[in-house]
């Protein structure tokens, strides 16, 4: 009698001592109590059901604060000294194509959390009570993110073994033996619910071991390749405020991790990222609003590499675009390695916005690093290209830009390589004779810094057709001008084509034939592999639409003669030429 009374007396600090030896953790109970502030002891925090809890879920006729999880006696026998029975729901699993984990159904200490976070056990039933404890503001958690319910395939994976082969195969998780002291496995080296919260401390929020901030408690896991020098990481950008994001924090580098993905009841499942249309991830921040640069308003131009159309199509583990084509945001960014472009001037090999992308190479290899832009491009515009909605129908045709790009072909820009020939008297001044260029020279935003104006660079989107940045007619029967052809003019002097410096006849095809540049020349190159018996020097390749085949000799052929002479044989504008030569003046 003496003892069961200095029990009940003393209830109270046993119970406080009791909550800080048991190695119980539960997933937070997020928007039980108004604000998370720092609660270093369970008593304080939501997890406290009894009539002195500071949450709105409470029991307003039970003292013990730690009856809603142990009990001294009469458990079912689970450790530590369980009080409430196990789920025997079957639960729907995390998976993901880039997890090299296996998780199963849950086990350990998250069967435990979840006997209470699923949703299907009401909080007050408990194994040392014959009747269940009534709960004033409703007897089960309510809908929401600490609601897991049985559907955990868009929650964080648990139950699974975190082992030093995982950490090795997948390359960007930290060895369990590096873990923080903070970050738990279980006894089986399994990680649980209880390696990310603790239920007995609350000082960080969320029940979390770690603070969220800057990604302090993703990264004790997580070391993804090139986050340290990432803009994701170091952006001051306001995020409060702005657009639709799901953001707890400030800013863009405070949120870090969570600008993109969302731990629990994530809207995208794959990745977890916040929103199940992968663009939009993006595109609420890209849209003016958060980042400087509008991307939305890009995708919205007449012609655009727009995400929009190809919602759920990526996969980073997937080899070949054209099996499956699509142009998501991550087909040509990394968010977990981009960084600011920083000022240049001159030729680079690939831009800081394209870091750490997979490419292939001219030689038609995949690599998981592109070190050039244009084997980000070769992706779809390679082996497995992409069809291109009213391309030009040439002599020697292919979609396969790297077979038209490569250095063994007669003619090509000098985009993989310095272009073969130094007879090109009309480069503008100051464009060195063997100078490369990159792809978004030609292919990038109308209204962007190399066009002139104050748009983001980048081939997102442009009021020009094939993406240009300006304007490059390919009618036939329209008038020359600087305008007209504004994209061939950006490289070649507009005086020295039409004073025929290059080709006697230039004036006289463009100006007085009205015939576009186009019609003779392919201005990406023309492939040894597609050779139509003619040559296909300073990029001869016929638009067939507008040269057609001779009838009488059955030819359509370019021969080249030598410096700055050919000879030609078809049939333009109803003219016929039978080896029709020309010369230098």
């Amino acid at each position: 009698m003496f003892r069961r009374h200095r029990v009940r007396i003393g209830r109270s600090k046993i119970e406080e001592r009791r909550s800080k030896v048991l190695a119980l953790a539960v997933l937070s109970v997020s928007g039980l109590v108004s604000s998370a502030v720092a609660q270093d002891r369970v008593s304080e925090t939501v997890h406290n059901l009894s009539a002195s809890g500071p949450g709105r879920i409470r029991a307003p006729s039970e003292s013990q604060v730690c009856i809603f999880c142990h009990a001294p006696h009469n458990t079912g026998g689970v450790r530590p000294l369980w009080n409430r029975d196990l789920p025997i729901t079957s639960y729907q699993i995390y998976q993901s194509t880039t997890l090299d984990a296996l998780p199963g159904q849950p086990t350990g200490a998250s069967k435990l959390c979840l006997s209470c976070h699923d949703g299907t056990i009401a909080l007050g039933s408990v194994l040392s009570r014959s009747e269940q404890i009534r709960m004033s503001g409703g007897d089960f958690i309510p809908a929401g993110l600490t609601n897991l319910g049985t559907d955990l395939s868009d929650d964080h994976p648990i139950s699974f073994f975190y082992t030093s082969g995982i950490a090795s195969s997948d390359g960007q998780l930290v060895s369990p033996a590096a873990l923080p002291s903070e970050v738990r496995l279980d006894a089986n080296s399994q990680l649980q619910c209880t390696s990310c919260h603790d239920p007995h401390h609350n000082r960080f929020g969320k029940f979390l071991v770690k603070r969220r901030e800057f990604g302090e408690l993703c990264m004790a896991c997580h070391t993804m390749d090139g986050w340290n020098a990432s803009s994701h990481r170091l952006s001051n950008a306001t995020v409060i405020g702005s657009s639709t994001g799901d953001w707890p924090f400030n800013t863009v580098a405070e949120n870090a991790c969570r600008s993109c993905h969302r731990p629990h009841a994530a809207g995208g499942h794959q990745r977890l990222l916040i929103f199940d249309n992968e663009e939009d991830n993006c595109l609420s921040c890209h849209d003016g609003r958060v980042a400087r640069t509008n991307l939305r308003t890009e995708i919205d131009k007449l012609s655009a590499h727009d995400p929009r159309q190809y919602t759920g199509r990526h996969d980073p583990t997937e080899t070949r675009a054209g099996l499956n084509p699509h142009v998501e945001c991550a087909d040509c960014h990394n968010p977990h390695a981009v960084t600011a472009q920083p000022p240049t001037s001159g030729y680079i090999p690939i831009g800081a916005t394209l870091a750490d992308v997979p490419g292939v190479t001219i030689a038609g290899a995949r690599i998981e690093k592109a070190q050039h832009e244009y084997e980000v491009c070769f992706r779809c515009h390679g082996d497995a290209a992409v069809p291109i909605t009213g391309r030009i129908l040439r002599q020697a045709q292919t979609d396969n830009l790297r077979l038209k790009f490569s250095p063994g072909n007669p003619s090509f820009h000098p985009v993989v390589l310095s272009s073969p020939s130094d007879e090109t008297p009309s480069l503008i001044p100051g464009m060195a004779r063997g100078a490369m260029i990159r792809c978004t020279d030609c292919h990038n935003n109308d209204s962007g810094p190399r066009a002139g104006g104050g748009g983001p660079d980048g081939p997102h989107g442009s009021n020009y057709e094939f993406l240009l940045e300006r304007n490059y007619s390919v009618l036939d029967d329209g008038a020359e001008s600087e305008v007209e052809y504004a994209m061939c003019y950006k490289c070649h002097q507009r005086s020295s084509i039409l004073s025929d410096r290059s080709f006697a006849e230039h004036r006289e095809h463009i100006v007085e034939e009205r015939t576009p540049c186009s019609a003779c020349h392919d201005p990406h190159g023309v492939s040894m592999t597609l050779t139509t018996g003619g040559d296909h020097t300073h990029l001869i390749n016929f638009d067939t639409t507008i040269v057609r085949t001779e009838p009488r000799t059955g030819k359509l052929e370019f021969r080249d003669l030598g410096r700055f002479a050919g000879s030609c044989t078809l049939i333009c504008h109803g003219e016929r030429h039978v080896n029709e030569d020309y010369g230098p003046n």
